[in-house]
């Protein structure tokens, strides 16, 4: 996805955007929301040589609640990507919440 948007940060960063989302007042109580810095990619992310992420800029920035896209909230890709990330995350039935046991 990071050379689709050209939207890639480090590790580091993606961290400190997790825990905002979790403390920041702005973000509290709300889900369902698709969460989004400014920090404005200006070019497509490629691998440099060495194996690392280059030039995709995108980092920083103030946090705001971002559109979803149609395949975002498509049903049948969000089944895929739950399934997908349940075998990738080796989780047994027992493991799951019964919420996402539900038809």
């Amino acid at each position: 996805m990071k050379y689709v948007t050209g939207g890639y940060v480090g590790m580091e960063e993606a961290g400190e955007r997790l825990a905002q989302v979790v403390d920041d007042p702005q973000c509290a109580n709300k889900s369902d929301v698709y969460w989004s810095w400014n920090g404005g990619a200006q070019q497509v992310g490629r691998w440099s040589a060495d194996g690392k992420p280059t030039g995709a800029g995108g980092s920083g920035g103030e946090i705001f609640e971002n559109e979803q896209s149609d395949a975002v909230r498509d049903a049948a890709t969000a089944k895929k990507m739950w399934d997908l990330s349940v075998k990738v995350c080796d989780m047994a039935e027992k493991d799951l919440p019964k919420a996402a046991m539900a038809p």
